[in-house]
């Protein structure tokens, strides 16, 4: 029997709970449900936190994830006051940045170790890779948002963005899929 029932739950949430703040995001963008969209947002991450507790049951990195996802949100909600301040706003974004990093660090480093006992080596070596390709993308984020303070640079810095925002989006799917394996490894 399955050790890790729980967590196949939970990553399965986890992964429903993502695709739906994809679809809410890309509908945000539409004027007239973009209110809706926005409870859609707040609905998928309740759904989320819900599939980071469970699975956080028996495997502790998702217990971290589920913790660092509430302190993230915290983070989110308070820095709204401070939006008007470029310094304040940046700092926030920034921690929210690494914050968001280290929510997909714990998923796949421990989801993966945990992977690699019932023996889904392949799907684990997938978790590994993409925490590592988003840690790359963090830090080229980060730097080039630095870099972008600085006026001479900006452009050359907002053309990395974008395609650091591509393999971003390449290292997003690549999280989903590596959820859903992960799901159906533990027998969700």
């Amino acid at each position: 029997m399955n050790q890790y029932v729980n967590a196949g739950q939970g990553l399965k949430k986890v992964f429903i709970a993502a695709i739906g703040a994809i679809v809410c995001a890309v509908l945000m963008i539409i004027p007239v449900i973009n209110l809706i969209a926005s409870i859609g947002a707040i609905v998928f991450l309740v759904i989320s936190l819900l599939g980071l507790n469970q699975a956080g049951k028996e495997i502790d990195g998702c217990k971290t994830a589920f913790i660092l996802t509430i302190v993230n949100l915290v983070v989110r909600i308070l820095a709204v006051p401070f939006a008007g301040s470029a310094v304040l706003s940046f700092i926030f974004t920034l921690v929210g940045t690494i914050i968001s990093f280290l929510v997909t660090y714990y998923v796949c480093t421990s989801v993966s170790a945990a992977l690699s006992t019932i023996g889904a080596g392949d799907v684990a070596q997938k978790g590994e890779t993409v925490w590592k390709l988003t840690l790359v993308c963090t830090v080229i984020s980060i730097v080039l948002s630095i870099l972008g303070l600085i006026p001479v640079i900006k452009i050359f810095a907002g053309v990395l963005s974008v395609i650091t925002t591509i393999v971003s989006l390449v290292a997003q799917i690549l999280y989903l899929i590596f959820v859903n394996k992960s799901c159906k490894a533990f027998g969700a």
